[in-house]
């Protein structure tokens, strides 16, 4: 993917130019804010899509309330459709990066997912991450069986 498929805003004469973060493409409220980890949530109604966004750092994808989607590029083509069921979790590492898409719900329920973003210097994945994809999968999995 090239650089210029990243979204930036317009800078003001003499500054950089500022990295629009996932986020903030898609309106969503930080729920954890660190230096290192970054979560929000994403909602999206059915038959709506949400804005494309770029991811520029590993990222896990939590879903909270499960249904059918499509990840898509921004001019509309299809990467990814299928089944988000409720307690998947998925780990998106840095081989996937920059990774520039946005979501729509093809289904008639609402999807709710929370994405983890990680921040950690020299992340690349192994066993570490794969030790943290189980221990959330088991939680969230040990949580919608109570509901």
């Amino acid at each position: 993917m090239s650089a210029e498929s990243v979204s930036t805003e317009q800078p003001a004469r003499g500054t950089e130019t500022r990295v629009i973060e996932p986020w903030e493409a898609l309106g969503a409220d930080l729920l954890v804010d660190t230096p290192f980890i970054r979560c929000w949530m994403e909602v999206v109604p059915p038959g709506e899509s949400r804005p494309a966004h770029t991811h520029l750092h590993p990222w896990i994808t939590i879903v909270v309330s499960g249904a059918k989607g499509e990840s898509r590029t921004p001019k509309g083509e299809i990467i990814a459709d299928g089944e988000l069921r409720t307690g998947d979790v998925r780990y998106n590492g840095p081989e996937r990066l920059p990774y520039c898409h946005y979501l729509a719900n093809t289904s008639d329920r609402t999807l709710v997912m929370v994405a983890v973003e990680l921040r950690i210097p020299g992340l690349t994945g192994g066993p570490d991450v794969s030790a943290a994809v189980a221990a959330v999968t088991a939680a969230t999995a040990a949580t919608a069986h109570q509901h």
